[in-house]
């Protein structure tokens, strides 16, 4: 029964994964030689792939910690080993998210000109997750 339920689990969540295109549009047959932005796009797909991951897997262990909780029946052991496991996936899940804020604030305040004094400071800034290559 455990393993269909895991089985169950890991099918549900990561079958959407399997319509995601190819990691990088160039290199195949018929298609062009990859270049330096075909590079960044790929280390960007990498990056999106996990952070589709971290929330997912961040409520699994969580949910995993409470149940080794719940079941310590008293074992001092087991209810450390519960919480360790929800506090490893918390901080986890805050390490990936807070990363991910950061970087935005920082390039958004690097980017932006003060208020009133001119465009801004790069040119054609956009979000900084997203790759423009030139065809």
């Amino acid at each position: 029964m455990k393993k269909i339920i895991l089985f169950s689990i890991f099918y549900f969540l990561f079958s959407t994964l399997i319509v995601e295109a190819a990691l990088v549009p160039c290199g195949g047959e018929g298609q062009p030689a990859c270049t330096w932005c075909d590079l960044m796009q790929l280390i960007k797909n990498v990056i999106d792939f996990l952070m589709y991951l971290v929330i997912p897997l961040s409520v699994i262990m969580i949910v995993v910690g409470g149940i080794i909780i719940m079941t310590a029946a008293g074992s001092t052991q087991r209810a450390s080993r519960g919480k360790e496991i929800v506090t490893a996936a918390l901080t986890g899940l805050l390490i990936a998210l807070l990363s991910w804020i950061i970087i935005d604030t920082i390039l958004k305040i690097i980017s932006t000109a003060p208020q009133g004094s001119g465009p801004a400071v790069i040119e054609g800034y956009g979000p900084w997750n997203k790759i423009k290559c030139n065809p």
